[in-house]
């Protein structure tokens, strides 16, 4: 291990984990909608923390499934207009326990190049035949649909919104290809959530709404600024995830405090529409500002922008000169990206200014143009 950590090193690979000082923007937060420190969801938990258990006590099906996590589920069913949902402790357990539950070794998952670390372990996982189709390009994924037969099921499994690009899936042509081969659609929603489709996310924006062949997954921890990850769709389906997803079975249930928090801030985030709004306008105006500096980061209309370096120590460089000057942008390296991609990655929240974006595009420019390798 001391010989791989320091060839880690060496290659500029090698991460630490931070804690923030007072008095840093933080530019790189999944916080969107600044829902994480809600002072009213503060309040109501502190009114209300005496009559709440600390902890479930144990897994859903022996005796840690309560009251607060069944409220959780109703609203998030009627949120993500689907017949029923599973709530769970994390979206790395939402997506590999769901991909291995409902697969078998007559399927075949179709997966796009970019998808999460959570779907790729699921899919090891699973005993299904795996096909990577290029990013986002769904006449490829026709091709390798039409050429890939099977007795069993076909799955298409993607990122709504994808994590470290900012881009979204083309759902509209995907459900119709998903159709045309009768392929149930495996939406990972993490990103979208609390941000696209009126913030039900990215079928909605699309202008589609939930059937038997969509499976919708989304996390509690980023727009809804709490902990946890759920599974939405039909009735069959989540009867079948109680009795036979592993990570569900073999972990202990969220904490009923977590719950709570989930349950209370998904209220605020479809209760105050602006906080989103807020968000995209932000988000158009960063890209902009920073055009006019030429400085070119990619924007797909979501709050995720990249501004892509290629070097590792280029994107450590940039990073540790920001937070010099009070603002944190994480520099993301291989293996979360693919070598020679590094980059950037900047988030915008609804607790963020004009003026905090101003200042991040001036460091910017100072940064880059001081930049000698």
């Amino acid at each position: 291990m001391k010989k791989k950590l320091e060839d880690i090193r060496k290659s500029n690979l090698y991460r630490t984990r931070l804690i923030l000082p007072d008095g840093i923007t933080d530019f790189s937060s999944n916080d969107y909608l600044a829902l994480k420190d809600n002072p009213e969801t503060k309040k109501q938990l502190c009114l209300n923390i005496k009559k709440i258990s600390l902890g479930s006590g144990a897994s859903p099906l022996i005796s840690g499934y309560t009251d607060i996590q069944k409220q959780l589920e109703e609203e998030l069913s009627q949120f993500k207009e689907s017949e029923k949902c599973l709530v769970v402790g994390s979206g790395y357990l939402a997506n590999t326990g769901l991909i291995q539950a409902i697969t078998s070794p007559e399927d075949i998952i179709f997966s796009d190049q970019l998808n999460h670390a959570s779907i790729i372990d699921g899919i090891r996982l699973s005993r299904a035949k795996k096909v990577i189709y290029r990013h986002n390009d769904l006449n490829d994924l026709e091709n390798k649909l039409k050429k890939e037969h099977t007795t069993g099921f076909r799955f298409i499994i993607t990122d709504g919104v994808f994590s470290m690009e900012g881009d979204i899936v083309s759902f509209d042509k995907l459900k119709t290809i998903a159709d045309r081969y009768r392929a149930v659609i495996i939406i990972d929603d993490a990103h979208a959530t609390g941000i696209l489709g009126e913030g039900k996310g990215t079928i909605f924006h699309f202008g589609f709404k939930p059937d038997e062949n969509i499976i919708q997954i989304g996390t509690l921890s980023k727009a809804v600024g709490s902990y946890g990850a759920f599974i939405c769709g039909s009735r069959v389906l989540i009867d079948y995830l109680i009795n036979r997803m592993r990570t569900q079975i073999f972990s202990t249930a969220l904490s009923p405090v977590q719950n709570f928090i989930s349950l209370l801030n998904l209220k605020t985030l479809q209760r105050e529409p602006f906080r989103r709004t807020k968000v995209l306008k932000l988000s158009e105006y960063l890209y902009k500002q920073a055009k006019k500096e030429k400085i070119y980061l990619n924007f797909y209309g979501t709050p995720i922008l990249t501004l892509i370096v290629g070097e590792e120590k280029k994107a450590l460089y940039i990073r540790d000169q920001l937070l010099k000057k009070k603002l944190f942008v994480q520099a993301i390296r291989p293996p979360t990206v693919p070598e020679g991609k590094s980059r950037l990655r900047i988030t915008i929240s609804y607790k963020h200014s004009e003026n905090d974006i101003n200042l991040l595009v001036k460091s910017l420019k100072e940064i880059l143009e001081n930049y000698h390798g």
